[in-house]
Formats: structure tokens, C-alpha cells, sequence
């Protein structure tokens, strides 16, 4: 084999294994398929993620699609880890506001592991009564700076996890459901 033979097979091999490095991360870049109802809403999220400099791509690597679908009655929203539906039942396609604050919701469940957060009005209640909507769109701006406030990259999640393990803390730490009213 000459010079020139071994330096085009060397480069082969090099142009092979970074094409399959590039396959193999190309997950890494792709967003979920989001119904056209509910676009306006994620890309607002994505906005406040970019505004806030947190890089929400690794956090919503695992869900392939949100959905505007029925639900079982009684839900605005549900995660199911690789996948948000949104009640199709519950909330009409021309209510912005309300689809975005379901879909801020559950996203906190599904891309940043937010469990729900009971402590007066919060975008990660998990009750949110009708009569109360017209609450969250007047407080919109700092219950929106609440939710991202929480935000805590992957890493220090599994950092937090297992120091709560370590000192014996029960905590429920996921519930994916937002309720309408809250069950007897």
C-alpha cells in the first residue's frame, strides 16, 4: 500500500466514525413533534427558556410529541414522561392563555422534573380550578419567574435526589397530573 492508499483509507475511516458519531447524537437535537393548537404555547416556553439562558433542549430530549387529544375528565393535562397531552375535552384551541399555562405545566413535569407545588397560586399547582384562571392571567409574569426559578439542570436534580435519599426525606417528588377540581 502507497502513502497516498493509507492516508485516503485513514481519512475514510475518520469521515465514517464521525458520521456515526453525528447519527448517534442527532437525537440530541431534535425537538418533539407539537400539535399546530398547542405551537404558540411551546415556543413561548421555549422563549422564557432562552431568555433565561437554560439550554431546555436536553430537557425535552425524551418527549417525542404533545398533543392536543381528549383526556379523562376532570384533567387539563397529563405527562407521561415521553409524552404531554393536553385536554382537547377540557380546554377550547382559541383559549391561549389557559393552553399556555397547561402547557408550562406539564413541561415543568416532563422536561424539568417538577413535581407539584401546593403552596398558594403556582403554575405547578396540582388543582387548578376554573374560576381561578382569570388569577393565574393576572399574575402571570411572577408565577411565570416562580416556575423558572425552580429550574435545576439535570445534574444538580440527581445531586438533590440523593442527598434527600441520603438523610432518610420522604418526598413525593412526581405527580403528573393537573386536576380541574381536586378529588374527594
Amino acid at each position: 500500500m502507497t502513502q497516498d492508499q493509507k492516508t485516503i483509507s485513514y481519512l475514510i475511516v475518520i469521515v465514517f466514525t464521525v458520521i456515526i458519531l453525528i447519527g448517534s447524537c442527532s437525537h440530541m437535537f431534535r425537538q418533539p413533534y407539537v400539535d399546530p393548537i398547542l405551537k404558540p404555547a411551546f415556543n413561548e416556553w421555549i422563549n422564557q427558556c432562552k431568555l433565561k439562558d437554560i439550554n431546555y433542549k436536553r430537557d425535552i430530549v425524551k418527549i417525542d410529541s404533545i398533543l392536543y387529544a381528549p383526556l379523562e375528565e376532570g384533567y387539563w393535562g397529563q405527562c407521561f414522561g415521553n409524552k404531554i397531552i393536553i385536554n382537547e375535552n377540557a380546554i377550547s384551541p382559541i383559549d391561549l392563555f389557559t393552553l399556555k399555562l397547561v402547557m408550562f405545566h406539564e413541561l415543568g413535569h416532563c422536561a424539568f422534573g417538577y413535581g407539584h407545588f401546593e403552596w398558594g397560586e403556582d403554575i405547578m399547582n396540582s388543582v387548578l380550578p376554573e374560576e381561578k384562571i382569570i388569577v393565574y392571567q393576572h399574575f402571570w409574569y411572577l408565577l411565570e419567574d416562580q416556575y423558572f426559578i425552580r429550574y435545576l439542570t439535570k445534574k444538580e436534580r440527581r445531586k438533590l435526589q440523593k442527598r434527600l435519599e441520603k438523610s432518610d426525606c420522604f418526598c413525593i417528588l412526581h405527580e403528573d397530573k393537573l386536576q380541574v377540581k381536586e378529588s374527594n
